[in-house]
Protein backbone atom coordinates (compact mmCIF):
# COMPACT_ATOMS: atom_id res chain seq x y z
CA UNK A 1 0.00 0.00 0.00
CA UNK A 2 1.42 3.78 -0.96
CA UNK A 3 0.44 6.75 0.95
CA UNK A 4 -0.63 9.62 -0.72
CA UNK A 5 -2.23 13.07 0.52
CA UNK A 6 -5.76 12.78 1.95
CA UNK A 7 -8.78 15.55 1.30
CA UNK A 8 -10.35 14.45 4.65
CA UNK A 9 -11.61 16.66 6.93
CA UNK A 10 -8.29 15.84 8.68
CA UNK A 11 -5.38 17.20 7.59
CA UNK A 12 -2.65 15.23 9.38
CA UNK A 13 -4.52 12.21 8.19
CA UNK A 14 -2.93 10.17 5.23
CA UNK A 15 -4.53 8.43 2.59
CA UNK A 16 -3.57 4.97 1.93
CA UNK A 17 -4.03 3.50 -1.27
CA UNK A 18 -2.99 -0.22 -3.01
CA UNK A 19 -0.60 0.02 -6.07
CA UNK A 20 -2.61 -0.07 -9.44
CA UNK A 21 0.15 -2.46 -10.71
CA UNK A 22 -0.88 -4.96 -7.56
CA UNK A 23 -4.53 -4.51 -8.10
CA UNK A 24 -3.89 -5.57 -11.65
CA UNK A 25 -1.73 -8.39 -11.29
CA UNK A 26 -4.75 -9.82 -8.64
CA UNK A 27 -7.28 -9.71 -11.09
CA UNK A 28 -5.39 -10.95 -13.55
CA UNK A 29 -4.47 -13.88 -11.65
CA UNK A 30 -7.93 -14.69 -11.16
CA UNK A 31 -9.28 -14.57 -14.88
CA UNK A 32 -9.95 -17.93 -16.67
CA UNK A 33 -9.04 -16.84 -20.34
CA UNK A 34 -5.35 -15.34 -20.56
CA UNK A 35 -6.53 -13.18 -23.14
CA UNK A 36 -8.40 -11.01 -20.96
CA UNK A 37 -7.62 -7.56 -20.05
CA UNK A 38 -8.64 -4.99 -17.62
CA UNK A 39 -8.90 -1.12 -18.36
CA UNK A 40 -6.47 1.21 -16.20
CA UNK A 41 -10.43 3.15 -14.88
CA UNK A 42 -11.00 -0.78 -13.70
CA UNK A 43 -7.93 -1.11 -11.93
CA UNK A 44 -8.64 2.40 -10.19
CA UNK A 45 -11.58 1.54 -9.17
CA UNK A 46 -11.27 -1.34 -7.71
CA UNK A 47 -8.38 -0.37 -5.86
CA UNK A 48 -10.55 2.67 -4.59
CA UNK A 49 -12.92 -0.14 -3.14
CA UNK A 50 -10.33 -2.01 -1.45
CA UNK A 51 -9.07 0.88 -0.05
CA UNK A 52 -13.01 1.45 1.46
CA UNK A 53 -13.37 -2.10 2.41
CA UNK A 54 -10.18 -1.93 4.57
CA UNK A 55 -10.99 1.31 6.17
CA UNK A 56 -14.31 0.05 6.93
CA UNK A 57 -12.72 -2.98 8.33
CA UNK A 58 -10.24 -1.15 10.53
CA UNK A 59 -13.20 1.38 11.83
CA UNK A 60 -15.31 -1.26 12.75
CA UNK A 61 -12.52 -3.49 14.54
CA UNK A 62 -11.69 -0.26 16.19
CA UNK A 63 -15.12 0.50 17.22
CA UNK A 64 -15.77 -3.19 18.34
CA UNK A 65 -12.78 -3.53 20.56
CA UNK A 66 -13.81 -0.06 22.33
CA UNK A 67 -16.74 -1.42 23.12
CA UNK A 68 -15.36 -4.81 24.65
CA UNK A 69 -13.11 -2.78 26.47
CA UNK A 70 -15.87 -0.67 28.00
CA UNK A 71 -15.94 -0.01 31.49
CA UNK A 72 -18.53 -2.56 33.31
CA UNK A 73 -19.46 0.60 36.12
CA UNK A 74 -19.30 3.96 36.14
CA UNK A 75 -16.92 3.36 38.55
CA UNK A 76 -14.40 1.64 36.82
CA UNK A 77 -11.62 3.33 35.33
CA UNK A 78 -11.28 3.22 31.35
CA UNK A 79 -8.32 1.53 30.04
CA UNK A 80 -5.12 3.64 28.98
CA UNK A 81 -3.87 1.32 27.68
CA UNK A 82 -2.75 0.66 23.32
CA UNK A 83 -4.34 -2.36 22.12
CA UNK A 84 -2.67 -4.18 19.23
CA UNK A 85 -5.48 -4.68 16.52
CA UNK A 86 -4.95 -8.70 15.97
CA UNK A 87 -6.13 -11.17 12.91
CA UNK A 88 -8.60 -12.68 15.33
CA UNK A 89 -10.43 -8.94 15.45
CA UNK A 90 -10.53 -8.69 12.26
CA UNK A 91 -12.51 -11.82 11.83
CA UNK A 92 -14.67 -10.95 14.09
CA UNK A 93 -16.37 -8.44 12.00
CA UNK A 94 -15.94 -9.92 8.63
CA UNK A 95 -19.01 -11.50 8.36
CA UNK A 96 -21.26 -7.86 8.75
CA UNK A 97 -18.76 -6.46 7.27
CA UNK A 98 -19.20 -8.82 4.04
CA UNK A 99 -22.55 -8.97 3.88
CA UNK A 100 -22.82 -4.55 3.87
CA UNK A 101 -20.21 -4.84 0.90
Amino acid sequence: MSDSNSDDSDSDSVQVTFPAKTIARLLAENFTRPETRVSASAVETAAEYLRIFTREAVWRTEGALKAAEAPVSASSAPSSRARIMEASDLEKIAGTLVLDF
